[in-house]
């Protein structure tokens, strides 16, 4: 019920954004995928995730704002002392600013909502380089309740 009422609420949050643009909203989207390194109280595994944005009319001083909704899966964590493993999935969405830093390179921050399997509040920070105009490669930190990721995307505008 809680991952339910999340998401209607982003998705009511996004809906007045996107039905005030004048511009093709087709043309705005992006998508990236990527793999992430992910820690469960001192267990590490490797996943995944994949996610689709688009840029908002806002800005945050210099720094352009844009949200991001996407699909993680942490891969297999193995319990130790347990036989067995554990893995946690779900959906998220969160509003990330980026500024300008240097010459084809932007800090990236995230704050948002995680509606899977750890759900609550997300975070994160990283950097994102322009390889170029169509393609970015990010890496960045991302703090969710129980899982820290050590993440490297590849975003596709």
């Amino acid at each position: 019920m809680k991952n339910i009422l999340a998401t209607m609420m982003l998705i009511g949050c996004i809906t007045p954004v996107l039905a005030n643009t004048e511009v093709d909203i087709a043309d705005k989207f992006y998508f990236g995928a990527g793999i992430a390194g992910n820690d469960l109280r001192g267990d590490d595994a490797t996943g995944f995730q994949f996610f689709a944005g688009y840029p908002l009319q806002a800005k945050l001083g210099k720094g352009d704002l844009a949200i991001e909704a996407g699909y993680m899966d942490s891969g297999s964590f193995e319990r130790r002392g347990n036989f067995g493993s554990v893995s946690t999935t779900g959906l998220w969405g969160t509003l990330v600013g980026r500024w300008n830093v240097a010459t084809k390179t932007d800090l990236v921050v995230r704050a948002g909502l995680d509606v899977g399997d750890d759900d609550g509040m997300m975070f994160g920070v990283g950097l994102g380089y322009a390889l170029s105009k169509k393609l970015e490669l990010r890496g960045e930190y991302v703090k969710r309740d129980n899982i820290d990721s050590l993440q490297f995307n590849f975003v596709f505008r």
